[in-house]
């Protein structure tokens, strides 16, 4: 697996979003974050894409996982302020 500093994190929710997966993390009671992925309907045609993607990119690495739930989260955290502001 490369190093976390190749990990670009934003290209690749952008290609899983362009696949029909959504991304989104969840704060746990322990303080540690769950990233659920979310197949929409365009997601079956990709499956093999999809998981290809996923296995080159994250794996079993849990230090890349920190790194997309991380983003995950300060990006929701980003909109919400956005949406709030707007409203």
């Amino acid at each position: 697996m490369p190093d976390i500093s190749a990990f670009d994190v934003e290209t690749f929710i952008a290609k899983l979003a362009g696949m029909g997966v959504r991304l989104s993390a969840v704060p746990l009671a322990d303080g540690r974050l769950r990233v659920t992925r979310w197949c929409m309907i365009a997601a079956s045609d990709h499956a093999g894409d999809i998981e290809a993607l996923w296995k080159g990119n994250i794996g079993n690495d849990q230090a890349r996982m920190d790194v997309l739930a991380a983003h995950l989260v300060k990006t929701a955290s980003r909109a919400g302020a956005a949406a709030a502001a707007n409203a």
